[in-house]
């Protein structure tokens, strides 16, 4: 059920500047009009802060729990703006929510190591003995298409296998949301289209033999215009599906 809670510092804190404040104002009036929980936004701000501070996780499920923190509960303040409060529904929106967390830690690779972070969890990374300099020299192969850097083949094949080990927990959450997307009523299945945008990048790891730092994922490929132009067009005739059939 929704919830105000007047005295939480950060709804205060919303309340007290959503007048000058045009997103707060939105926000406010998307919560006030569709009864929307308080909770799943709460979660959402929380787990958004504490992740600023974070440079690793350490275990996937920490990653795994970020993902249901973050995605998750948009999806279920989605379904709750169609009218969709069903424990079916929220069950297959936390594995999409999951699945799509694991994701962005895979797409964010190349960017995090950039920012001296590694997205790949402590307990993977050790067990795949993958380390920042691995993350280095996997990148610099990559970016120079040249398997003969130090380090190079070694390094793309340790990355590779965590890699593997993520898109695995990750593919396992969003199959199990297509398998029981028939649980979401018919008004909620459009908020699901997110997992639409999960699956193909999944299909794209697999043809790049799950190298997130592969130049055709990246963009730093010879014809990246063209590559980018028909994944596009590929992710759009998926979404038009969807959109249609209801199903993804």
């Amino acid at each position: 059920s929704s919830s105000s809670a007047p005295h939480d510092p950060i709804l205060l804190s919303l309340t007290s500047s959503r007048r000058h404040n045009p997103t707060l104002r939105s926000l406010a009036h998307a919560i006030n009009t569709h009864g929307l929980t308080y909770r799943f936004l709460r979660r959402v701000l929380e787990a958004r802060e504490n992740d600023l501070s974070i440079t690793q996780y350490e275990k996937w499920r920490d990653v795994a729990q970020y993902g249901e923190d973050t995605v998750s509960n948009i999806l279920y303040l989605s379904l709750e703006t169609v009218g969709v409060r069903d424990d079916g529904a929220d069950m297959v929106a936390s594995d999409i929510g999951v699945g799509l967390g694991v994701l962005t830690a895979l797409r964010s690779t190349a960017f995090r190591a950039s920012q001296g972070e590694c997205s790949i969890p402590l307990d993977l990374a050790t067990k795949h003995d993958v380390s920042m300099n691995t993350l280095y020299h996997a990148w610099d192969s990559s970016i120079n298409n040249d398997s003969n850097s130090i380090g190079g083949d070694s390094d793309s094949e340790q990355l590779e296998k965590a890699n593997m080990a993520r898109e695995a927990l990750r593919g396992a959450t969003l199959h199990r949301a297509r398998e029981n997307q028939g649980k979401v009523p018919k008004q909620g299945r459009m908020c699901l289209l997110p997992a639409v945008c999960g699956l193909k990048y999944l299909d794209s790891l697999k043809e790049c033999n799950y190298d997130v730092l592969h130049p055709a994922l990246v963009g730093g490929s010879d014809d990246a215009a063209a590559v980018e132009r028909r994944r596009r067009l590929s992710l759009m005739l998926m979404l038009g599906r969807t959109w249609l059939t209801g199903t993804f």
